[in-house]
Order: C-alpha cells, then structure tokens, then sequence
C-alpha cells in the first residue's frame, strides 16, 4: 500500500522510494520463507525411512516481550502471536540438534520525552540449537535446548506514528543476534484417540507443548533516537504437532 505521509521531505521522491522499497521488502520475506519450509519439506521426504531419527514440527506461539530502558529512551513493544516451524536430527539417545524458523509482527513503541515514536515491524528469526532429551517413556519425552539465533527486524512504513501522528520516520532493517533457551515435552496424546490408537501413525505424532526465550539487543532500526543500548527479551510459550521419522 502506498500513499502520501505528512511530514516528508521530497514528497515525490520519498514516495516513489518508499513504494519501491515496501514491495521489494515483501518479496524478499516470501522468497525467504518459501525456501525455509522447501528445506523442511525436502527434510521430511528424505527421512521417511527413517525410525525417529528426524522430527518436524509445526506450530504456532504467544510473543510476549519485555520492556527495555536505557539511554533516556523507553522501548515497550507490543505482544503478539508467530508461527514456528522446527527440524530436528537426533543423533544418539538423548542428543539432537534443531534449526527454527519464527515469523511474528507487533509494534515497537519508544518513549524519549517529549516524543513518543511507534514503529509496526516484522521480526524473523533463524536459529539453531542443541537439544538434550532425558529418559523416554511410552508417552512422553521432556527435553531442554540451547543455541544461537539471528533476530532480523523488519520496519513498516506505512503506519508509523510520532505522539500518535502519522509520520514518515528513516527506520531501516537490523539484525540483531540472540541467545536462544528453553524447555518442554512432546506427547504422544494421539495414541489415546480411539480411531487411530491402534494405527502405527501413532508412534510418529506427538503434540509438543514448550517455553521458549530470546534474550537479544533491543533494535533502534539505525535511528539515533530510538537507541536504547538495552537487552530486550521475548518470552514464548507455544504448542505445535511432530512428525517423527
């Protein structure tokens, strides 16, 4: 969507940018994403033959992050939901490794008296893990995981407020590395569904129910006064279905 924002300067000019560079940014999240779940796909079928060696997941999480001060700025930004998509390869009894694919939207909202700046965002995150799993039964396996994640945030342009005014701000994308941590148990809750409890499909579904967290530098979109120099966190409670090969 394009349109005129009171407050910019070269009207024509920033507009034409502006169009030009919100299409091409939403092209390059789809391509992204495209090639992310092609990679689980073609990890899925090359693992069919596979017992339990390899795990895909599909599931979706609340977003909940904290607030972030420093600087004499304020960084509040909203809650909101994702999607997270999960590959794992265990590699003995209790040792796997895990590469995730999350895509949230939400605001970020800085407060630096007198100015209260909003900026709509999308956050997408790349991360890998090791994930440790303890003793097995025949309906559970708990497990806990760590590892590294590259957070890109995304600005929006066509929302952006300054104390509540529509207005162009110069926000450009920014990477941001994180620590990535977390916990949870997969449960294998379909074999108790009397129409399939009895199929061998059940040895391979199991409902995933985990706490994930994200402690990363909050962003400034390279604004000089939205720099805050803070940690921000993001804490993610979320529920999915495994396939287990």
């Amino acid at each position: 969507m394009c349109g005129y924002i009171p407050g910019s300067r070269g009207r024509f000019q920033q507009l034409t940018l502006w169009c030009y560079d919100t299409s091409a940014r939403g092209q390059l999240m789809v391509r992204r994403s495209g090639i992310v779940i092609a990679a689980f796909v073609l990890l899925a079928s090359m693992a069919w033959a596979q017992d339990n060696t390899y795990e895909i997941s599909l599931g979706g999480s609340a977003v909940f992050s904290k607030q972030s001060t420093g600087n004499g700025t304020v960084l509040t930004p909203t809650n909101s939901g994702a999607v997270l998509i999960t590959g794992r390869y265990r590699f003995s009894e209790h040792s796997s490794v895990e590469i995730n694919y999350s895509h949230t939207a939400n605001s970020q909202i800085y407060f630096s008296a007198p100015l209260t700046y909003r900026i709509q965002d999308t956050i997408a995150e790349y991360s890998g893990a090791y994930v440790f799993s303890f003793h097995q039964s025949a309906k559970t396996e708990p497990f806990v995981f760590a590892g590294a994640a590259a957070l890109v945030f995304y600005p929006g342009y066509n929302f952006n407020t300054v104390n509540g005014v529509q207005t162009y701000l110069p926000a450009s994308q920014q990477t941001q590395p994180a620590f990535l941590y977390g916990g949870g148990l997969d449960y294998r809750i379909f074999s108790s569904l009397p129409l399939i409890r009895r199929s061998s499909l059940t040895n391979h579904l199991a409902l995933r129910l985990q706490y994930r967290g994200l402690v990363y530098k909050a962003p400034a979109f390279n604004v000089q006064n939205l720099f805050t120099g803070a940690r921000g966190h993001m804490a993610e409670p979320s529920v999915g279905i495994v396939v287990k090969f």
